[in-house]
């Protein structure tokens, strides 16, 4: 990672999953990943430096610590992304003129050991200060204060992950229970599924993650209060005082103790804050995670306001539009952005709203030939939700030269099934439209409605001054550059390199990778076997064998791997263009993603595996939870778990969801279509294997 030019400087601490915390027991440390590009220096990684201050600015270089893939482990409803700790630690470097070097490990029950091994200079987590870890490891100032939660369904077998301050709150707490422990780095979705699946009965979580918990789960409640609140912090080796007053002073500056007002903030007091505060929905139009990355045209655009006046942006998620106009004028949130339109019942509610930043129109949306004018549409059936606007835009027309079904489904479910050939056609806004067809090749998009519809951010009335800075944005950043680049992006149809399927394989080869992709596949990791077949046909699904794509929100290489995702398995992404660094990053991904299945055969760990490659582990476990609500097999990936992951679309499910929104038609497509090529290529080696047996083969 390095320096980082263009960190916010401030912020407050307001995660919604609090870090588990991390054992600190004496072990033997393997070499971890370093976080550096390739060019760089070779890695340090295996060399021990254990100096305070002094020696660390003498040196040049600060070993921060963390965990890999933390930031897949939930979709912030409330507050900062994780990976907002990253931004602070290398702010912090860049500010000292020191070069930020990132150690990366598996689980948490590995950050603390490396301290004393002088592998690292700082965890860099939300860490529970306990007495035993004191002892053993210094610790910043807190960074925040939380309480421990029992939840779970009843107070019997309690699950916790190993290395976790949990177990050391149960002894001293509640020494009666049964407790068992889990493996140690277990994430808390992992937590949250053993429970729904009746594997233990309860656990022990954070406040915040508790609260999610509690809302995405199906049978889980609060089950009572671990008594007093813990400090969370970042560690350090014991003996780096000096070290610790420099970032004791460098946090405290950047207001990391600083809590969430609740009142209506006017423009100075924002940016004397150094943060502002979203309200939005949980959309693909909004805010949404995919690959682990948090992505949305309304939270990119946030992103840019916020960056432009060096603020950090916090997100709140709201329910519905009505909770989220209440967070508004309540002062939970500085100003609502989720493609909202200006309305008088709004502004009377207290909303007042800005220049529109987006003008957009309803438009008719079918499977086939896109519907040019009402006489295409003689004889079809539109469907609608009766409650929505567009109902009240087709009642209100004075001849229709259609049959008008109402039916009780949410638009975006009325969308999939036109999409599958279920229904005829429907009326959305064009913006979704545009949305869908940037991922899926059925929708044709036709005749749209005049004049268009606004869309605005809401803020507070009265609050001009944030209302003027928000003006000042959007008419500087309306058609320009950034905005373009974000508009092209979300809605602009740039679909994949077309397909040459009529490629004929004729031989024993599939690809002109095909040397690399078996190498990468023929590992000494026995558990999980991967046929190199597969591979190929899932590179082919991914990119269509070209070296050179990237994808919407930037995924890049034969196997399509996001930047992040390959600095945390040490690979730097500007080689993803690179067959040979592609194909082996994408690989140890996939690997990593069947490894949250064990309890599967291997047969359906695989189906599990690409679907999580695609959409993430996390959404996968939310499906296969609603799986077993909808009374489907949670085992089985096809005819049962995608059915599920295809509702987790729809807003009442997805609200239930830990995870979220997810655009569960393309994880659908995508494991199906694989398969589909897995089995011809599988076929066609059969054939070939039996012309060599009678002499007739290749």
């Amino acid at each position: 990672m390095g320096r980082s030019s263009n960190i916010c400087r401030s912020t407050a601490l307001l995660l919604v999953v609090a870090l588990w915390g991390c054992g600190g027991a004496d072990r033997e440390v393997e070499a971890p990943v370093v976080d550096r590009p390739e060019e760089d220096p070779p890695s340090t990684a295996t060399s021990t430096f254990s100096g305070d201050w002094n020696a660390i600015r003498e040196r040049g270089v600060i070993r921060f610590a963390d965990r890999r893939y933390r930031r897949f482990t939930t979709l912030p409803r409330q507050g900062l992304p994780l990976e907002h700790f990253r931004r602070l630690a290398e702010r912090f470097a860049a500010r000292h003129q020191l070069e930020a070097e990132w150690v990366i490990v598996d689980g948490f029950d590995e950050l603390l050991p490396l301290l004393d091994a002088g592998l690292a200079d700082v965890v860099v987590a939300n860490i529970t200060v306990t007495e035993t870890r004191a002892a053993e490891v210094g610790f910043t100032s807190p960074l925040t204060h939380s309480r421990e939660w029992l939840v779970g369904r009843e107070l019997g077998k309690v699950g916790v992950p190993r290395g976790t301050a949990y177990i050391e709150s149960l002894a001293e707490h509640h020494p009666e229970l049964d407790v068992e422990l889990l493996p140690a780095g277990l994430d808390p979705s992992a937590v949250v599924f053993a429970i729904e699946k009746g594997e233990i009965d309860a656990s022990v979580m954070d406040e915040p993650v508790a609260r999610t918990a509690i809302a995405g789960g199906r049978s889980i409640r609060k089950l009572g209060e671990i008594a007093g609140q813990r400090e969370l912090a970042w560690a350090l080796r014991r003996d780096s005082t000096e070290m610790k007053m420099v970032l004791d002073a460098f946090l405290l500056e950047s207001h990391v103790l600083g809590a969430t007002e609740e009142t209506v903030r006017d423009w100075p007091e924002i940016v004397e804050s150094g943060r502002l505060r979203m309200g939005t929905l949980n959309d693909p139009t909004t805010y949404y995670l995919w690959r682990g990355e948090l992505l949305g045209f309304e939270y990119e655009l946030a992103q840019l306001f916020a960056d432009q006046h060096e603020l950090v942006l916090e997100v709140v998620v709201a329910e519905s539009i009505s909770e989220l106009l209440e967070l508004v004028t309540s002062g939970r949130v500085d100003y609502a952005s989720a493609s909202l339109s200006p309305t008088a019942d709004r502004e009377a509610l207290g909303v007042a709203f800005t220049a529109p930043y987006m003008t957009i129109h309803e438009a008719f949306v079918t499977a086939g030939a896109p519907v040019e004018d009402f006489g295409s549409l003689a004889e079809r059936e539109v469907v609608v939700n009766p409650t929505t606007s567009y109902a009240s835009t087709l009642r209100a027309m004075p001849s229709v030269p259609f049959d008008l079904v109402e039916d009780e489904r949410s638009p975006t479910s009325i969308l999939h099934g036109v999409l599958n050939g279920e229904l005829d056609a429907t009326l959305i806004d064009s913006h979704r439209a545009e949305l869908t067809a940037t991922f899926d090749d059925r929708i044709s998009i036709g005749h749209r409605f005049e004049p268009g519809k606004p869309l605005a951010w809401g803020f507070a009335t009265g609050n001009d001054g944030l209302g003027e800075a928000l003006d000042v944005f959007i008419k500087g950043a309306y058609r320009g550059y950034d905005y373009n680049v974000l508009r092209n992006k979300y809605f602009k149809n740039k679909r994949r390199m077309a397909r040459q399927r009529e490629d004929r394989v004729t031989g024993r080869e599939l690809s002109p990778f095909d040397d690399f992709v078996k190498t990468a596949v023929a590992g000494d990791d026995e558990e999980m076997p991967l046929d190199w077949r597969l591979i190929v046909a899932q590179m082919y699904q991914e990119s269509g064998f070209d070296p050179e794509e990237v994808s919407f929100a930037g995924a890049r290489g034969l196997l399509q791997m996001m930047p992040r995702t390959a600095r945390e398995i040490g690979v730097d992404p500007e080689r993803l263009h690179e067959p040979e660094v592609s194909i082996r990053a994408g690989v140890d991904y996939l690997r990593w993603t069947m490894g949250h299945f064990p309890e599967l055969p291997l047969g359906e760990r695989i189906w599990f595996a690409l679907a999580s490659y695609n959409a993430g582990v996390g959404h996968v476990r939310d499906a296969r939870l609603l799986a077993d609500e909808l009374e489907l097999d949670d085992s089985l990936w096809f005819d049962n778990v995608e059915v599920a992951m295809l509702k987790l679309a729809e807003p009442q499910y997805a609200r239930k969801a830990m995870y979220g929104y997810v655009r569960g038609t393309e994880p659908f497509k995508y494991v199906r279509e694989i398969r589909e090529l897995y089995r011809a290529y599988l076929d066609h080696f059969r054939v070939l294997d039996a012309g060599s047996e009678t002499g007739t083969g290749a």
